[in-house]
């Protein structure tokens, strides 16, 4: 089953209200961390192709929710490194796709990569992410948007309630 997760305001990779962001949208299966993006006009770098710090951000957003879902726990992350294999047509619908890799540590590892609907492999990326305090967690909670069909905030938190 597929869920929705919780978004912000102000974020440039999720924020809905935010102006010059990708507004970009997470789900989980379980065991990974989702998101379709279609670049347009003002995400591109060469004429035509995605800017590759867009590419790294959604790779970034991606991969950072992965041990924070496993972890229930949000993260920081650490360090990223990106493969770019291809470059992105402007339009070009992707898929983002991120997963914990290692964890149970004090960082933990995840991995992610984009493609297309035709599997075509444009970029892939790994990660490591620092959990944050249970305090800043449910910080970070308290100005996530919760809407309809989104997991509930114990999902994401070990000490929030399932009712904010």
């Amino acid at each position: 089953m597929i869920e929705k997760l919780p978004n912000s305001t102000a974020c440039f990779v999720c924020g809905h209200g935010n102006a010059s962001g990708l507004k970009a949208r997470f789900h989980t299966d379980g065991e990974r961390v989702l998101t379709r993006f279609t670049p347009r006009k003002p995400q591109m770098g060469y004429k035509g192709i995605t800017h590759g710090g867009v590419i790294a951000a959604l790779l970034d957003e991606t991969m950072g929710w992965a041990p924070a879902l496993a972890n229930r726990r949000f993260c920081l992350t650490v360090e990223i490194s990106i493969q770019y294999l291809k470059p992105i047509p402007i339009g070009t619908e992707v898929e983002v796709s991120a997963w914990v890799t290692d964890g149970h540590r004090r960082i933990w590892e995840a991995e992610g990569e984009i493609r297309d609907s035709d599997g075509n492999l444009y970029a892939r990326g790994k990660g490591r992410f620092l959990p944050v305090s249970d305090e800043q967690t449910r910080e970070v909670v308290s100005y996530l948007n919760f809407d309809e069909g989104c997991v509930a905030p114990d999902r994401i938190c070990r000490t929030c309630g399932s009712v904010e």
